[in-house]
């Protein structure tokens, strides 16, 4: 089983190296765009939130920026994989399709989780220690899993290529500022932060943020977040089944 999972991620990766430079470039633009664009900006408007907007967002940007593009990349993963006629006829089972893409993203999303740290801290010195930076990503990772199983779920049932579109755009921007990424939460109605808490990203944003502020974790937001990864990947699993079988 193993052997295969290895295979499926090495063939992408490969597929990745011959274009590495633009890749890397992608890696360390987006997060500082995110940043120059849209926090800079931003902290014009909260000049009194303690603490100071410019450190209070980097959470926030990293957070984006990790998972939009895991997303991103998972969008090229599904038309390789399971769009492929080739790829329908390997003796792969869909367990091994799933956990190769889950291993994928997780890979992806620690180059960009390392690069958007770097880049955070030296914009904002001080950021993140090393102790910090473990903790915030074993947190991020049931989000990592959960963002490229939406990728997963959005390509198969969304065909269209304009309402595909205007979807992605729609992800970025609930990513963005929907659930306290580069926009205060408690700046909402109270109403919506009780749902919106308790969302599978939003419960991650918000134990990071507290671990960026050397608060305590909120465990039932960690328990939240698992329990929807497990209903995630269980959907992911019966849709690559039927595209595999197509």
């Amino acid at each position: 089983m193993m052997n295969n999972v290895l295979i499926l991620i090495i063939k992408e990766l490969l597929n990745i190296k011959k274009n590495i430079l633009q890749y890397i470039f992608i890696l360390f633009l987006f997060p500082s765009l995110i940043f120059m664009f849209l926090a800079i900006p931003l902290s014009k408007v909260f000049i009194d939130l303690k603490p100071i907007y410019s450190i209070w967002v980097c959470s926030g940007v990293l957070f984006v920026s990790v998972l939009f593009n895991i997303y991103i990349f998972n969008l090229s993963w599904f038309k390789k994989m399971y769009d492929n006629d080739f790829m329908k006829s390997l003796p792969i089972t869909t367990s091994e399709y799933l956990l190769s893409q889950i291993s994928f993203s997780i890979i992806v999303g620690f180059f960009q989780y390392t690069i958007s740290v770097i880049i955070l801290n030296s914009l904002s010195i001080g950021f993140m220690n090393f102790i910090q930076f473990i903790k915030c990503f074993f947190i991020l990772l049931p989000s990592m899993v959960i963002i490229s199983n939406i990728s997963l779920i959005s390509n198969y049932f969304i065909k269209n290529k304009f309402s595909f579109n205007i979807f992605n755009s729609f992800v970025f921007l609930f990513l963005s500022f929907s659930i306290g990424s580069l926009v205060p939460l408690d700046l909402y109605p109270k109403e919506y932060i009780n749902i919106i808490s308790y969302f599978p990203l939003s419960a991650t944003l918000i134990n990071i943020q507290n671990i960026i502020s050397f608060d305590s974790l909120y465990f039932s937001m960690i328990l939240i977040s698992f329990f929807y990864l497990l209903v995630f990947i269980t959907l992911s699993y019966y849709i690559i089944e039927s595209k595999m079988k197509r």
